[in-house]
């Protein structure tokens, strides 16, 4: 979908979850997200035949974050060209060791969620979306800038929470962001959480997003809002809105999360997760996560408010 004359929607998927990609064409062209393993065949290969293009002629790849359905192209793309691939450093471990990443991040909440028992399956699953492990070209700082030609200026703003080095990629000319999932609303029309990992930094990303202003924002996924619908994109009189609703979720989460801590070391993940989303506004629409069908996603940001980030 061409959401820009210089910026073209490329939809993806991995299980029922759709990721949305961003094709760039400023002088040099670029990808901003790769989603998974199969995604560059499956999906980014035919969005690019119709614009009479193909991978090899994508320049750069900007990876808003590090998480298996953002980078797991990267490496088909990298490969069939010669693509240089941004991220922010603090993500950048999430592209060189798929393996320690995942006994790092993701281990932790599968054993407290189902199980030793189903780690391989897991493991195994995300391993192959992820694809091979690669390294970055250039590793980012917030504010740094990349200069795509044309006008197509964009601003690194560093948007902790999701993932340590979660960013957004701002066009100010445009008063376009590209925020990736720097800003998971009320999450998709699942009933799941948000995934955070940091609840305080997203917060605090929130409120330099409001000083922000931007005019439109491009995600990586179909997030919800209080009243707003599921969607990827948000447009000027949605985003005040959606920015508070995201404040709302935070906030609440993080009172229900302080209410169970005491009775944290006693108790089962699963029950805890439970317990924090019957506190949760009703109107929020969230589901107990022992009823999701991917629990390890849904209990996420309780384990690691319980269990903070190094």
């Amino acid at each position: 979908m061409q959401i820009h004359p210089k910026v073209t929607q490329i939809g993806t998927q991995f299980g029922e979850v759709g990721v949305e990609l961003y094709l760039i064409k400023g002088e040099t062209i670029a990808i901003v997200d790769t989603g998974i393993s199969q995604s560059p065949q499956k999906d980014i290969a035919p969005a690019l035949k119709e614009l009479r293009l193909t991978l090899a002629n994508i320049d750069f790849i900007l990876n808003t974050h590090g998480h298996f359905d953002h980078i797991g192209g990267n490496a088909a793309i990298q490969s069939a060209g010669n693509a240089q691939i941004l991220i922010h450093h603090d993500d950048v471990v999430f592209l060189q060791d798929h393996k320690r990443c995942f006994e790092q991040y993701w281990a932790p909440v599968v054993e407290a969620t189902v199980g030793k028992e189903h780690m391989e399956e897991v493991r195994t699953n995300l391993l192959q979306m992820s694809g091979p492990n690669v390294d970055a070209n250039r590793q980012l700082e917030d504010n740094d800038f990349i200069d795509l030609g044309h006008g197509c200026q964009l601003q690194v703003i560093h948007l902790p929470g999701h993932t340590p080095g979660s960013v957004g990629f701002y066009w100010e000319k445009e008063g376009m962001l590209f925020s990736g999932d720097s800003l998971p609303g009320l999450h998709i029309g699942t009933g799941g959480l948000p995934v955070i990992d940091d609840l305080i930094a997203y917060e605090n990303s929130l409120k330099r997003l409001q000083k922000l202003s931007p005019h439109l924002i491009l995600q990586g996924h179909h997030y919800r809002g209080l009243t707003l619908p599921p969607s990827p994109i948000r447009r000027s009189d949605e985003i005040k809105q959606y920015l508070k609703d995201c404040e709302n979720v935070a906030t609440e989460l993080r009172k229900a999360v302080r209410h169970i801590a005491p009775h944290a070391s006693r108790r089962a993940l699963m029950e805890l997760a439970d317990e924090v989303v019957t506190e949760l506004p009703k109107e929020m629409g969230f589901k107990p996560v022992s009823q999701m069908a991917n629990p390890v996603a849904a209990a996420w940001t309780i384990f690691y408010a319980l269990n903070p980030l190094a």
